[in-house]
């Protein structure tokens, strides 16, 4: 007798297994399957296998954080190693705030009430920030000023639960998707007649928790909510019957309200006054003042995604709470600040020269640039509780160098069915699928155009030939310090052409430097495939090519280059330059990042892409744009001067030509162009 395949998977497997296994039994030996009411039945025995089967495998592959695809399972498997998956995060702001114009009104106290502080405008929506504690500021003559006030973006909300020892599974949990767990407080009080609460202090560990100690834990479940958890008098001290549970949280919008500048924040808060009588009143808003000690708000962050979930909670188990290896450094960081998309952690000694004893840490934000000063500090005095012996761990900003690509490609249109437009995707999808390859978007990340190129041709039959047009910019961020030149160093990470048909071989984007009304850039001109001059100086050039004075240099064999100059704006500029071998490998504070222009589809038979522009030829890049200087001001309130000391402004700079001569004796022979002695 045929026994049913059980390694059947599929549907049609599954019908003719039972087909099959049906015939062999004498009362249906002649029946016609495929019209008889009994090839419905087959049909349902089939499905119902076919489900059983799947959801046997989908529990299975549950089992385990690997596999797992549901977002709770994988946050359960993630406990079980001792890591909390990230929350959202409010974005922050610290203050400075000043009240004046106290002597009017014979002010004996003053303070801050708790609640919204600060508001701001997004795309139509209103954000808050708000203050969790009130305030007392220090009353000093006619003014009172309170310095480094901490404001979370959201809204406080409270929760009440009373204690039952009678119910088993009572649970305190937060009712809401979208809270910064890291905000939440806990206050219980005896009854509720009760006119004083104990503050509970928020635990991530059980180390050194005595029975009687007064904490709680909180962790993440089912459907993104969070679950308020107490001790049970051996690990912390165990809620009593009746007792009141107050729990405070604040709901954030995360990090879309991140990078909001002190201009675009207008103050909303109460500041109430007690005078000499004894009698309250409210000092009005236009006698109130505040300053941003940061430069925006910072901070805030979505959910950590599956992905991350998996990736740093064995690593975050492997630590075990100790920083000791480069992987434990980044998988505490990751833990502390929920806002990194990258971290790269490098030892002092492998720096040149070295510096021994400390650790030093760059951090991508997954929401902003850079990480501000105010987190950086958080995040060291936050690691020093995990490092061993006397290392000092130095965070440092991250550095982005961008990779412009211009895709070509030469086909035969009578060789293919894809259309123009079919084959531009497939080869932006090319470009897409390297972009997010491990290999490439990382801290010291490797970029090969020939590889790219290699994919590019086997697309399609039809393809004859293909290039990758390649810019790079390294980006640099300006600082303002006081009308002082600053010196920025950086490279392109690999040689880099001199000799090209644009205006400039080396050129930045246009920035405010003090004394000059017009913006600037950095950048060194270019004479030509076939000139001799090679100019290795950097130049400070005005808006109509004058050049102002060398302002540093640039070594084209290996892609490096200095500079100084003074800033009026502290926003980031790219300075670009087309390099000789598109091939790259960079260092561990710096990561990659493309943009793909327009692909290019030459049809060999002489037409372009059909959308009426020049498609052009497969030789490397020889041009470089000239930036547009957009919106960018200038400034006048110091006049720039050269490197020899003089005013420059408008001077427009000279180059050595060798006809340009004063006497006979000065008369230097024309030379071939096309040889250079």
């Amino acid at each position: 007798m045929e026994l049913p395949s059980v390694a059947a998977l599929e549907f049609n497997q599954l019908r003719a297994s039972i087909k099959n296994y049906i015939k062999t039994k004498s009362d249906f030996s002649d029946y016609d399957f495929e019209g008889s009411n009994l090839s419905m039945l087959v049909d349902i025995l089939a499905y119902n296998t076919l489900y059983t089967n799947y959801n046997l495998n989908m529990a299975s592959n549950e089992l385990n954080l690997d596999t797992a695809v549901l977002r709770d399972n994988i946050v359960s498997h993630a406990k079980k190693l001792g890591y909390n998956p990230n929350s959202y995060s409010s974005s922050r702001v610290q203050v400075d705030i000043e009240v004046s114009g106290l002597n009017a009104l014979a002010v004996d106290r003053i303070g801050l009430k708790s609640g919204p502080v600060l508001s701001t405008t997004i795309q139509g929506k209103n954000y808050t920030f708000v203050l969790r504690d009130p305030l007392n500021l220090t009353v000093n003559s006619d003014t009172a000023t309170s310095r480094d006030v901490d404001l979370y973006e959201g809204t406080v909300f409270n929760i009440n639960y009373v204690v039952d020892t009678s119910n088993e599974n009572q649970r305190f949990i937060i009712p809401n998707n979208y809270i910064d767990s890291d905000t939440v407080k806990v206050f219980v009080k005896a009854d509720s007649g009760s006119s004083t609460s104990t503050t509970y202090a928020r635990k991530n560990t059980i180390v050194n928790v005595s029975p009687s100690d007064t904490v709680f834990f909180v962790e993440e479940i089912q459907d993104q909510k969070y679950e308020i958890i107490f001790g049970d008098d051996v690990i912390g001290r165990k809620l009593q019957n009746g007792e009141i549970v107050t729990i405070q949280y604040i709901i954030t919008a995360g990090g879309s309200v991140n990078n909001v500048k002190s201009n675009a924040l207008s103050f909303i808060g109460t500041i109430e006054y007690v005078d000499s009588n004894n009698v309250t009143g409210k000092v009005a808003l236009s006698d109130i003042n505040f300053t941003l000690n940061t430069e925006s708000s910072f901070g805030g962050s979505n959910f950590e995604d599956i992905a991350s979930i998996k990736f740093r909670a064995p690593r975050y188990f492997a630590a075990q709470e100790r920083a000791v290896t480069i992987s434990d450094y980044e998988s505490l960081i990751m833990q502390i600040y929920g806002n990194a998309e990258l971290v790269k952690v490098v030892g002092g000694e492998r720096l040149n020269p070295p510096e021994y004893g400390k650790v030093f840490i760059t951090i991508k934000p997954k929401v902003g640039s850079v990480v501000s000063d105010t987190e950086k500090s958080r995040i060291v005095r936050e690691l020093r509780d995990f490092v061993v012996g006397s290392v000092t761990p130095v965070i440092r900003d991250p550095r982005k160098l961008g990779i412009k690509l211009k895709p070509q490609i030469v086909y035969n249109k009578n060789k293919t069915r894809k259309s123009v437009s079919t084959l531009k995707k497939l080869v932006r999808d090319i470009v897409v699928k390297y972009e997010n390859t491990d290999l490439f978007k990382n801290f010291g990340g490797r970029y090969s155009n020939s590889s790219i190129i290699a994919e590019i041709q086997n697309i399609d039959n039809s393809i004859i030939s293909s290039n990758i047009k390649t810019i790079v910019c390294s980006e640099i961020n300006l600082e303002i310090n006081n009308n002082i030149e600053t010196k920025y160093t950086g490279s392109f990470f690999t040689s880099v052409r001199n000799k090209l048909e644009s205006k400039y071989a080396i050129v930045s984007e246009f920035f405010c430097t003090p004394g000059q009304r017009d913006p600037v850039i950095i950048g060194t001109p270019s004479y030509g495939e076939n000139a001799c001059i090679v100019d290795t100086n950097l130049y400070l050039i005005d808006i109509k090519g004058n050049l102002l004075g060398v302002v540093g240099t640039i070594n084209y064999e290996t892609g490096e280059y200095s500079f100084s100059v003074t800033a009026c704006s502290d926003e980031p500029i790219n300075i670009c330059a087309v390099p000789d071998d598109p091939n790259l490998e960079l260092d561990d504070e710096t990561y990659p990042d493309i943009s793909i222009d327009d692909v290019i589809v030459i049809d060999v038979n002489g037409d372009d892409d059909g959308d009426g522009t020049d498609g052009g030829d497969l030789s490397p890049e020889d041009d470089l744009p000239t930036p547009d200087p957009g919106d960018t001001n200038g400034d006048l309130t110091t006049p720039i001067t050269d490197v020899n000391g003089g005013d420059t402004d408008g001077i427009v700079g000279d180059i050595d030509d060798p006809n340009n001569i004063i006497t006979i004796d000065d008369f230097t022979p024309e030379q071939d162009p096309n040889k250079c002695s």
